[in-house]
Order: C-alpha cells, then structure tokens, then sequence
C-alpha cells in the first residue's frame, strides 16, 4: 500500500467526494446513506492499510493495529459533515485544489485530519516500526448532531484507556468546555407570520427570513440595519445576512438571527426578551458571562429559529467553563423565560473535560509538536467538544495551527496542502513516541 503525500491527498479527495450530511434514517443506514458510504470507505482503507476491521452496524466503525495482548490506544475522529450553505464558491464535494487548497466539506472536520492520522500511522508501519500498543482508529457517523455513534460504540465495544481525537488546535488542547444545548418555546408573537433561520445549533446561521405584519417604521428600520426588506400586500418580508462559523466560536461569525431580533424587537415583546437574553455571544444579556483561569469565558450561540403549529422555538449552543454546571445554567434559562410563558427543555450536552498540563499524554503530544514545528507552544482551552471526552483520559489535538485560517462548519472549507502535510508529521511524531 502506498503511503506518500500524493496518495493521502487522494484518498482526503475521495472521502471528501462523498457527501456525509446526516440524512434521514433508513434500514441499516442510522444516519443516512452518504455516512454509511463514507464509513465503508474509510474501513476498506484501513484495512489496505493492515488494520483489522469492524463495522457497527453502520452507526461506527474501527480498524486495529499491533498485537491482541497489548493495551489499547484510541484516535477518534468522525465521517459525518455539517450542511452546506448555498454561498460557496467551491464544489463543496468536489475535493478541487487551487492555489495550494485543497477545498471540500470536512478538510478540517473531521475527514482530513483521519486521513493525515491514518497516513502518519501507515508511514511508521510501512518503515517497519513495531507496535508498542494495540492502536485502534475509531470512527463515528453521527459527531455533528448528537453522538448517538459514540453512545453505540460504548454499549459494545472496549474502550481506549486513553488516546487523541484529530479534531480541534494545535499545540494540543487540555480542556474543553462543557457543551450544552437548550431549546426556549414561547407562545408565537403575533407579529410573525413565517420566520426561518439556522440547521444545527452548533452553526452560527448565515440567513434569517421573516414575514411580519406590516407596521409604521419598521420597513425603514430594517433597511437602515442592512437588511433586505420586500412588501406584500399584507406583510413584510425581511432578509438578514450573515457570516457562518463553529457555534463554539460565534465571535468568528456574524449571527444572521441575532441581526433580525434585533430589527424586530421594539415591536413586540416576546421578540425583545429574546434578543436581549442572547443579544450577546458572551451570555452577558442573561448574566451567564462567566469564566475561569482554566477554561476560559462561558459563549453562547443563536442558533436555530422556526415556527412549530403556534409556537415560536429558538435553539442555542452554549460552551461553559468549569466554574458553572449546566444545571446552573438550566436554572437559569427557566427563571429568564418564564417572565414569557416560556417552557425550556436542555438537549444534548457534554461533560467539561481536563487533563493536566504536567500529564504524561499531554507532554507527548506537546512535545511532538513542538518538535517538529519547532516552536514552544502550550497546551489550550477550547469550547469544542470532540470524542476525547468519551475516553477515561483523553485530548484533542489538531489540526488548526495557532493564528492559522479555520473554515470549520463555514463556506469554503478548506486546508492549505503544506498545512496538510505538517500535519501528518506531527502526527507521525506523536503516534511513534506513544505507540512505537
């Protein structure tokens, strides 16, 4: 089996060709058909590679390398995508290369930096390094929108004592938020008649539309904050734009929602207790800016917005440090909203990670890094959340560098072909001082 930088950019091409968006569910195909063909991809390539393969019923799968008696080490990465705006310039499944990018869904989440593992892994085999550990890559289908994958894989198969997911920053990142989501349900303001903005809670949504009544200055009031305004005979339509970006970093993008709240709220006030609550991406309009020396300030997406029979439900994604719990945070939620009759449910969530700095783990990777790129960086906080949580002692580590471009969940995703190929030296680093 070849293992050069031409082949993984080929085979990074290939999988990012196959377009893994959650679909709806069908026989044997939990998340749809495109993540079933992306996960069987990616398991006949590992097995090319010499690893031993299971396929879980379509919801994860895995390949083994290195001798059954040895302990177990995990790299967690994930096949499945976040939806695709209608405002890239690229084929958003076409894995095209221009001007030294290589552009497509998933170049940096999460397709690319399992192809840069696996090749950085394939390398030391292919030089006739011997494991050390029992090297299992793990690979879910369902990252994006819940984890379902992850909760299957536990039910069923040994879990990694400790391990890496390829799916965040470098230097290597010690800390995660916790993640949790809630979903706010108000009576409809009587203002609205249509409104639509956002897929997934974790995107920071690029469009929001409205249909509202028509009302003295409103029309004016849009134009004025840039949005796009058309009348009808009984109704106003309103367009805001924005600029997309990872939920965990809502201050990366513009928040297309929060734009049109803030339009709408002199006019009713439903629609003002809402803006004002998440008016903020810091959680200051309901008091939640919070933080702490070891993870960092509390964020707060806008996500999702839509009309349910009659009544109004809005989604938000929040990252919080270590110093609150998410019951806290609960709390919090029902006691703003009940001012608006407004009934609260939390939805999926994920438990803060830490590993210390002075870790074993964190050292080697942090070492490798370093290393290879020459630098001294340190171990960082984020508030993302990746599979390193579902292991006893886990890290993200990679593949955005420090000040370097990240398309993650925007238009246009991409990675630069040199970033692409320090990445699997690095890796290649790490996995030998660990593994080998």
């Amino acid at each position: 089996m070849k293992v050069s930088f031409e082949d993984a950019i080929k085979s990074l091409q290939d999988l990012i060709k196959i377009n893994s968006v959650q679909a709806p569910a069908t026989e044997n195909a939990p998340f749809g058909e495109g993540n079933v063909k992306a996960l069987e991809y990616s398991l006949n390539l590992l097995n090319e590679f010499g690893f031993r393969t299971k396929n879980g019923r379509n919801f994860y799968g895995y390949g083994d390398i290195g001798n059954d008696d040895l302990p177990l080490f995990g790299i967690l990465a994930h096949l499945d995508v976040v939806p695709i705006s209608p405002t890239w310039q690229h084929d958003p499944f076409g894995g095209e290369i221009e001007d030294g990018y290589l552009y497509g869904r998933g170049t940096l989440d999460d397709k690319g930096p399992f192809i840069a593992a696996l090749y950085a892994c394939a390398q030391l085999l292919n030089e006739g390094y011997k494991p050390t550990k029992r090297i299992r890559f793990i690979l879910g289908c369902n990252e994006e929108s819940g984890w379902k994958c992850m909760d299957e894989y536990a039910s069923n198969e040994e879990m990694p004592l400790e391990g890496f997911s390829p799916d965040a920053d470098f230097p290597v990142i010690n800390c995660e938020k916790g993640v949790v989501y809630h979903k706010v349900t108000v009576p409809k303001p009587q203002i609205i008649q249509y409104i639509k903005s956002g897929e997934r809670a974790n995107v920071v949504p690029d469009k929001a539309e409205a249909k509202v009544d028509i009302i003295e200055g409103l029309e004016d009031r849009a134009v004025s904050l840039g949005a796009i305004v058309t009348k009808e005979d009984n109704c106003l339509t309103i367009i805001t734009k924005g600029i997309s970006a990872h939920g965990s970093t809502p201050h990366k993008g513009e928040n297309a929602l929060t734009k049109l709240f803030e339009i709408l709220s002199p006019y009713d006030n439903t629609i003002n207790t809402i803006y004002r609550a998440f008016e903020y991406n810091n959680g200051k309009g309901m008091a939640l800016d919070i933080s702490d020396d070891k993870s960092g300030s509390l964020t707060l997406n806008f996500g999702v917005c839509a009309l349910n029979n009659n009544a109004l439900d809005v989604t938000v994604d929040i990252r919080y440090p270590l110093s609150i719990t998410m019951d806290q945070i609960t709390d919090i939620f029902k006691n703003h909203f009940s001012a608006i009759n407004g009934i609260v449910e939390r939805g999926a969530y994920h438990l803060p990670l830490y590993v210390a700095k002075y870790d074993p783990l964190i050292i080697a990777l942090l070492g490798a890094y370093n290393d290879i790129t020459g630098t001294k960086g340190e171990a960082i906080t984020i508030g993302g959340g990746t599979y390193a949580r579902v292991l006893p002692k886990g890290v993200a580590f990679g593949p955005v560098f420090p000040n370097g471009e990240s398309r993650v969940h925007g238009d246009d995703e991409r990675i630069s072909l040199k970033d692409f190929a320090k990445t699997i030296e690095i890796y290649k680093e790490a996995i030998k001082r660990l593994c080998f």
